[in-house]
């Protein structure tokens, strides 16, 4: 999942938010020497990525990307569900996705001086440059995707995958995601809970 999932899970769970957006940053075997609760944010970062790719809807929106694409398939997917959840908000949470995304990145930046090496600079960034508000047009993610491609080993536009979606995929990968989500809501609550009350993990 990426950064806007990451950000509503954790506020839905009453977790930490800056360790659920670290567990893509933060490598190795907990506790780290961040604190509690962001380790528990860390975790649950971990078990929300790891239940995700597992899950047959991800896999099938994975799947309908051809090559070459489809190797990028699950950063692909990841975003194209912020872009759904965006497009979605109301109906899994009340709160505004402007007033959200504020108070979360308020947030994220009082956290940055709690850190031994403050915010990764990426998430410094997106809180500071409001990078969430733009997934919401397709222009928008196609915009995010490039970035991203950029950045990659051998760069590549990343945003000219979208174009070869054509509406039966796009729908259809819609669709996948809006059931898929709420088991994902359920799975963080579940998992949680079970931490906090000493269960095995």
């Amino acid at each position: 999942m990426n950064y806007l999932a990451h950000l509503h899970l954790a506020a839905h769970t009453h977790s930490s938010l800056t360790g659920n957006l670290l567990g893509d940053f933060v490598k190795g075997p907990l506790p780290s020497t961040l604190g509690p609760a962001f380790d528990e944010g860390i975790w649950l970062h971990r078990k929300i990525d790891a239940f995700t790719d597992a899950h047959p809807e991800h896999r099938a929106a994975v799947g309908r990307f051809e090559a070459p694409w489809r190797r990028f398939g699950g950063i692909l997917v990841d975003m194209l569900y912020d872009h759904w959840l965006c497009r979605h908000w109301p109906q899994f949470t009340a709160e505004p996705l402007p007033r959200f995304l504020s108070e979360s990145y308020g947030q994220l930046l009082a956290d940055h001086v709690l850190l031994p090496d403050g915010l990764p600079l990426p998430l410094r960034r997106m809180a500071e440059q409001n990078w969430i508000a733009s997934y919401h047009s397709k222009e928008g993610l196609t915009r995010a995707l490039n970035g991203i491609g950029h950045r990659l080993r051998r760069p590549l536009p990343l945003g000219e995958a979208l174009s070869t979606l054509d509406e039966a995929k796009w729908r259809a990968c819609e669709q996948g995601f809006l059931r898929f989500y709420p088991e994902l809501i359920l799975f963080s609550e579940h998992q949680l809970t079970a931490r906090r009350h000493g269960a095995p993990a």
